[in-house]
């Protein structure tokens, strides 16, 4: 999406099923069966459910692409969630995919929907580091993109929002707003009461109802 002169900022939302759980959540129930029907494995039933009115649940990586189309660099000073709506949490039905399955997570930013700055933060490993970013981030080459990921946590509220990110160019300062297709992002909490709760197979391409 162009921002402002010489800026462009690109969103893909995506999860690492080894080491994620994609969760989706329904305000009602679910026919499996026709799931499986319908979609060759459970990621893309997931992400067929929410094109029909389902949430995200959870977390949900975003992964950034930022370019600088001028001569004058651009260096990132902030990176935060900003909420554009919130609604209950539905008691419906809560699908998932993937987990932990021994690999170790690599994102260094994080951003909880929960917290009260919702500002983008940086670690290292399990180890809180500083608000991002902690050292410069800067976009120095014309047309050579930066990127990155942000891991994003649900706080106890769908929340639909946008990332807002800071920058300056030279004496000028910007904020470029992000999101999916000129819609915001929604992310709804995996936890809390749910009428129905499934998981994904062993093979991915059926459902197991765990509650």
């Amino acid at each position: 999406m162009p921002v402002g002169r010489g800026a462009h900022a690109e969103s893909e939302v995506w999860w690492d099923l080894t080491r994620d759980y994609k969760a989706v959540r329904l305000k009602g129930p679910v026919d499996t069966e026709k799931l499986e029907r319908n979609y060759p494995d459970g990621d893309a039933a997931l992400d067929g459910l929410v094109e029909g009115g389902g949430v995200y649940a959870g977390m949900v990586r975003i992964r950034l692409t930022l370019m600088n189309f001028t001569k004058v660099p651009v260096s990132i000073t902030g990176v935060r969630a900003r909420v554009t709506a919130e609604e209950p949490v539905s008691e419906g039905s809560l699908l998932s995919c993937g987990g932990p399955q021994g690999g170790i997570d690599i994102t260094r930013v994080r951003i909880d929907l929960g917290s009260p700055t919702r500002a983008a933060q940086e670690y290292d490993g399990k180890a809180l580091v500083g608000q991002y970013p902690t050292q410069q981030v800067q976009l120095a080459k014309q047309d050579e993109p930066a990127i990155f990921d942000i891991l994003v946590v649900a706080g106890e509220t769908t929340a639909s929002y946008v990332l807002d990110v800071d920058y300056q160019q030279g004496t000028n300062k910007g904020r470029i707003v992000v999101d999916q297709s000129g819609k915001p992002f929604v992310l709804a909490p995996a936890e809390g009461d749910v009428r129905a709760k499934y998981h994904c197979d062993n093979a991915a391409t059926g459902w197991e109802k765990n509650r």
